[in-house]
């Protein structure tokens, strides 16, 4: 289903003093209220003369309300995507961080299911670019991004121990030639990238966090997949520290499982972050000027000559 967004939501705000002062004057008895203002005698020689009609007048006061209402929330701008509309974005390049550490490939069925997952996220890129990084104790760009991301499932279902030869877990390391990588002169850029650590949380340290962060700051997004256990004997998956590093760099942390959660919120932020960019009226389809015409068609009977 297509989600709506709002390109211009700060026009909503408008609704709170459009209601208070609403509530306000229907409190007084501001609205057609003549019962209070007029003599019985006289108010009831004016419903005599047809010069007031009983009922009808409340509802017509209704609607410059009804009409101040639609107006703001037509400024505020609901659209949804056109089609083919990430079209616009097709630079941005998903990356996925591989953590191939000891407490990782130690363990065939932690390796398998990070193959498993790895390939999940390929098949769900949809002609999105995709790059893959791998590291441990260093950090190994296996694949420049590509949108041919079925080309990349035979580097992952070959992902093995010894593939990198520095033992250890340095994700603050991989995170930093990610962002070496795309603040090169020849790319686009960080904006708008999105970085998946598929990992059992080893190594998560205050300088990876802070690596996030900068991330973050540079408008790109890091989520993270939890490995479900680390290897016999290893410290146990560090779930925590995963969502500690997503959350630093403006991302989510997610369950192994959840990759078709993880690539619709990814959409999601995709499509928020697009709102916002000078593109977005040729990215969406704005229901602004619809709503606009409705507010038109509520003030109409306002203007109606009386016989």
């Amino acid at each position: 289903m297509t989600a709506f967004v709002l390109l211009r939501p700060l026009w909503l705000l408008a609704l709170l003093p459009l209601a208070a002062l609403f509530l306000w004057l229907r409190r007084r008895g501001a609205a057609g209220g003549w019962e209070a203002l007029v003599e019985p005698s006289m108010l009831k020689a004016l419903r005599g003369l047809g010069l007031l009609v009983e009922g009808g007048g409340r509802r017509m006061a209704l609607l410059p309300w009804l009409a101040a209402g639609a107006l703001a929330v037509a400024l505020s701008g609901p659209a949804v995507l056109r089609p083919g509309a990430t079209e616009f974005r097709a630079l941005d390049p998903l990356i996925l961080m591989l953590d191939l550490s000891p407490s990782v490939v130690a363990d065939e069925s932690v390796l398998n299911e990070l193959r498993s997952r790895a390939a999940e996220l390929l098949a769900g890129a949809e002609g999105r670019p995709v790059g893959v990084l791998l590291y441990a104790g260093d950090a190994y760009l296996a694949s420049a991004p590509t949108s041919d991301a079925a080309s990349l499932q035979g580097l992952v279902a070959v992902l093995d121990r010894g593939i990198v030869p520095v033992a250890g877990s340095r994700p603050d390391v991989a995170l930093s030639m990610s962002r070496d990588l795309f603040a090169a002169p020849d790319v686009q850029g960080l904006g708008g990238a999105d970085l998946v650590v598929l990992s059992d949380g080893g190594g998560i340290t205050p300088r990876a966090i802070e690596e996030a962060a900068r991330m973050k700051t540079d408008g790109a997004r890091v989520w993270t997949l939890a490995l479900p256990r680390a290897a016999e004997g290893a410290p146990p998956a560090d779930g925590a520290a995963l969502e500690q590093l997503a959350a630093a760099g403006g991302g989510a942390a997610f369950a192994s499982a959840a990759v078709p959660d993880l690539m619709a919120r990814i959409a999601r932020a995709r499509t928020a972050r697009l709102a916002e960019e000078s593109t977005a009226g040729q990215a969406f389809r704005d229901f602004g000027p619809p709503i606009l015409l409705l507010a038109l068609l509520a003030l109409w009977p306002l203007f109606r000559r009386q016989r």
